[in-house]
């Protein structure tokens, strides 16, 4: 097939939390439901990790440079050329070459927060803002994660000038409705998710110490954590008798975080600002009740579903949702349980690939591989 016809799609960050479930879920099924060829950017020394693009008949095409730099424009250059169309997944794309640009926006949260919330350095806010202009102007096609992105997109960026949005919400993979894996010797609450400021841990840790002297559980803490040790000087703020029972475990693989999340008595998640938030749904399917702030797209991705909601700004009402969650009854607790299933499985990736690829379709003009 000629050149002209082909998507070359960024996967460069398939292995990033968030964005790289987005890419390892979507990005084959829409090369496998569309009749286009197409072609992946990765790491360079990277492909052997990205067998699942090469049998769903992607093209591999490894590129040296890192994201969002003068070099990485010159790399697009050389390896894009003219032809097809590019998909990017996060903001880096080509900014200076007349290859048309389809992109996936996820959240303009360095935009709407203000630095202190957000984290990053000085250079961080201009810097996005640049990128998410670029693709106001250049995009032909825009997928939004949510309402609530294409929302937020329109009012810090602006109206794109060519093109419109599809919303295409993401989705959860079977294998998180995998049942119980029992009662652990110790009861838990869970938090997913990178540690970085907007993420709001240090005011949850606030919140569970208020309601920990009448609870038996620890507060766990999955994801990322900070180099720079602050949430260890967040911990020691904590009173004596608490400090113990808050748990830092890093990041893990997928196994072990589903068997984390079907143990666990409840996922919080006190985020300040989602442009989606996947962990409420994969926590809904795995049979966890969820207890989650109600600010960005939460509430439209948790609907009724949620045991619980909070003022992800208030630590007393945060510890309000906490005792909710973890008083409720058997009866009202398999209520929830079998409520939150039954949304996360209305959320499927099925769906947002037969949306992306329709749009590509349509773009370039092709038919639907049978």
């Amino acid at each position: 097939m000629p050149e002209s016809m082909r998507v070359v799609v960024d996967a460069r960050k398939a292995f990033d939390a968030g964005i790289g479930t987005y890419i390892q879920a979507v990005v084959p099924r829409v090369a496998q439901l569309s009749e286009l060829p197409f072609a992946a950017l990765i790491s360079t020394g990277q492909a052997k990790r990205y067998s699942w693009l090469s049998s769903a008949g992607v093209q591999l095409m490894e590129m040296d440079t890192p994201p969002m730099g003068l070099a990485e424009q010159v790399e697009f250059r050389h390896l894009i050329g003219t032809g097809g169309y590019f998909w990017a997944t996060s903001l880096a794309h080509p900014m200076v070459s007349s290859v048309p640009v389809v992109a996936t926006v996820h959240d303009v949260a360095q935009l709407a927060l203000p630095r202190r919330e957000m984290g990053g350095g000085p250079l961080l806010r201009p810097a996005v803002g640049a990128y998410l202009h670029s693709l106001r102007r250049r995009a032909r096609a825009l997928f939004a994660v949510s309402s609530f992105t294409q929302t937020e997109f329109l009012r810090f960026v602006g109206k794109p000038r060519v093109g419109e949005f599809t919303i295409t919400p993401l989705g959860v993979e079977d294998s998180w409705a995998g049942g119980s894996h029992g009662r652990p010797s110790i009861p838990y609450l869970l938090c997913l998710g990178s540690v970085r400021p907007h993420k709001n841990v240090e005011r949850l840790m606030q919140a569970f110490a208020h309601v920990a002297p009448r609870l038996s559980h620890q507060l766990r803490i999955v994801g990322r954590l900070p180099k720079d040790g602050i949430h260890l000087r967040w911990r020691a703020a904590l009173p004596e008798a608490v400090r113990s029972r808050v748990v830092f475990q890093g990041e893990l693989d997928d196994p072990a975080l589903r068997a984390c999340m079907t143990s666990a008595d409840a996922l919080l998640f006190p985020s300040l600002y989602e442009g989606f938030g996947l962990p409420v749904l994969e926590a809904m399917a795995a049979g966890c009740p969820v207890a989650a702030a109600r600010a960005g797209a939460l509430p439209e991705v948790y609907g009724t579903a949620a045991a619980a909601t909070f003022d992800p700004r208030d630590v007393l009402d945060m510890a309000r949702a906490i005792d909710q969650v973890v008083g409720m009854d058997t009866e009202a607790r398999q209520a929830i349980v079998e409520k939150g299933r039954a949304h996360a499985a209305s959320f499927r990736w099925e769906e947002t690939a037969k949306r992306t690829a329709s749009v590509l379709r349509g773009l370039l003009g092709r038919g639907t591989r049978r």
